[in-house]
């Protein structure tokens, strides 16, 4: 738990860059999205079509519904545009996500695009099986009103049986009140039922709704709503008064015009084509019914064309997406290996650093607690028993105890000084002073150079300490068994490391023999801080040593 907790940084980075992911992914549906709505209030249907499909790309599989919602958006644009085949398959891709979809509106709204489709293609039993599945859905009023107009709308174009069952549809969305407050929707349910009533010929309903309907459209100033009306009008004095057929199917062409909605201008040329008065009228009406049909079919396809380009191209734009976000995955996960390798190998590298210092402080209590046994109890005891065996009175023995005494105080003082606290810093370069001065007597001379040369202070503290401990350990090894009486320490401070050479005249010892000598705990210390050593020596030949470690 110590070893989560102190690495938690790590960790939290790993979080924050999948998090980050997120974000990104966030930022390019809204910006996508927001560019696709811009394009389509523009009427620039590709345009808007591509950046729809490119914000559905930028969702995740579990974000059903952001993905339903721009489905949706995507099928309503092909359906707006003629592309019901391309409307009906987008819109059927939304199927799999309704499961981790919030919203039910979104579902209502891709049910009711369907039922719209199908019902584009005459297939009536598909159209209103989606319809009843909106209705089912829908708990807004004026939906439901919409919904059960819409299936009013089939029955009649079903067959003759089915009249009554519109106009009952009709009559039982007029009783609801909502329908008093909106008079668009009022005068499109009265058209319908106008109409119903026309195909059952009760031409006295039929002719109060439709002209009912008209004049409250007529009221609204809505071109668009306004020309159903006048093309049930055009229908309904076909076989009874054809000029004013002719008149209605004219004014339904001109509101086509106004707000260019080819399909009603098509159906309004159908008429007067049927009801031309004279040659020229019906070559007029003929030649400008399959210019607007030829231009329209070749709109649409082309539609359909860039459709199906750009749901080609982002399948193909979506694989290599998936072959992206699957690289990053990896990578990622390479990532956190890495980190955990790293994290493992320092701890694994700590930990056995521990053990070494561990290993090492317990090597130098070892060797404290020997060399107070060695150099001091031995001494001590000697020096007791000979207080307890000699006559003290006499000024020869009394001269031997305090020499005895003498020499045991020396020995404390050296063994404190060479385990005692070691000043770092600034001052280092007066402690290992201090320790070459203990170490200087009438038999030995130590010889310093260039110790000022390097700027201790920014040297750190633990390689100060192993470099005293270094040199105090040579000092102690030739002062047992080198017989040297000269000793020279010499300190070069080069551009990344620093170099101490000590050089003695005493006996040497042999190379494969090195460490008998005492001087392993020297190489311990010197790799503790990433240095080298090499020992040159041969007996009777003094003994060189090359210290080098990094600043």
């Amino acid at each position: 738990m110590q070893f989560v907790m102190k690495h938690f940084p790590f960790l939290f980075l790993i979080l924050f860059l999948i998090s980050c992911v997120d974000n990104e992914k966030d930022k390019e549906f809204s910006d996508s999205y927001t560019k696709g709505a811009l394009f389509e209030n523009k009427n620039m249907p590709d345009s808007a079509f591509f950046y729809f499909n490119k914000a559905k790309l930028s969702c995740k599989p579990n974000e059903g519904t952001r993905l339903v919602f721009i489905i949706l958006k995507t099928a309503q644009l092909q359906e707006k545009l003629g592309d019901i085949a391309g409307s009906i398959e987008t819109a059927t891709e939304s199927f799999q996500y309704f499961n981790k979809c919030d919203s039910i509106s979104y579902i209502y709204s891709i049910y009711n695009c369907l039922g719209i489709d199908y019902e584009q293609l005459k297939k009536y039993d598909s159209s209103i099986e989606y319809y009843e599945k909106a209705l089912k859905l829908s708990s807004d009023p004026l939906n439901q009103i919409i919904i059960k107009n819409n299936i009013g709308v089939i029955s009649i174009s079903l067959m003759e049986e089915k009249y009554e069952t519109a106009i009952n549809k009709f009559d039982e969305i007029l009783n609801n009140p909502i329908l008093k407050l909106n008079r668009k929707y009022y005068a499109k349910i009265i058209d319908n039922l106008g109409y119903a009533y026309f195909k059952l010929d009760k031409k006295d309903l039929a002719i109060k709704y439709l002209e009912e309907s008209l004049e409250i459209r007529d009221s609204l100033g809505d071109d668009f709503e306004k020309t159903p009306s006048l093309i049930h009008l055009a229908q309904f004095y076909q076989k009874i008064d054809p000029k004013s057929t002719v008149n209605y199917a004219k004014k339904a062409y001109e509101s086509a015009r106004i707000v260019n909605n080819p399909d009603d201008k098509l159906e309004a040329l159908d008429i007067l084509v049927k009801n031309s008065l004279t040659v020229d009228e019906l070559k007029y009406y003929y030649n400008q019914f399959y210019r607007i049909k030829d231009s329209v079919e070749f709109v649409r396809q082309t539609t359909k064309n860039q459709f199906a380009d750009i749901k080609y191209d982002f399948r193909i734009t979506k694989e290599e997406s998936e072959n992206q976000k699957k690289q990053k995955i990896i990578y990622l996960l390479l990532f956190i290996l890495s980190v955990c390798i790293a994290l493992a190998i320092f701890y694994i590298i700590h930990k056995k650093n521990k053990e070494r210092e561990e290993k090492i402080s317990y090597e130098t209590e070892t060797r404290i607690s020997k060399r107070l046994h060695d150099e001091l109890a031995n001494d001590v005891f000697n020096t007791l028993t000979f207080i307890d065996t000699q006559d003290l009175q006499n000024p020869h023995n009394k001269e031997t105890v305090l020499q005895d005494l003498d020499a045991i105080y020396d020995k404390t003082r050296n063994i404190s000084k060479q385990t005692s606290e070691i000043r770092t810093g600034k001052e280092f370069s007066e402690t290992l002073n201090q320790l070459f001065i203990s170490y200087t007597s009438e038999q030995v001379n130590v010889i310093i150079q260039g110790l000022t040369v390097v700027d201790w202070g920014k040297i750190k503290e633990n390689k100060q300490i192993e470099v005293y401990r270094i040199l105090n350990e040579l000092l102690v090894n030739m002062k047992k068994h080198s017989q040297a009486n000269l000793v020279v320490i010499r300190f070069e401070n080069l551009p990344k490391n620093i170099q101490i050479k000590y050089s003695d005249n005493g006996k040497g010892f042999e190379k494969d023999k090195v460490f008998k000598n005492g001087l392993q705990n020297v190489e311990n210390r010197i790799h503790s801080i990433k240095g080298k050593i090499n020992f040159d020596s041969e007996t009777n030949k003094g003994v060189k040593i090359n210290i080098e470690f990094p600043k």
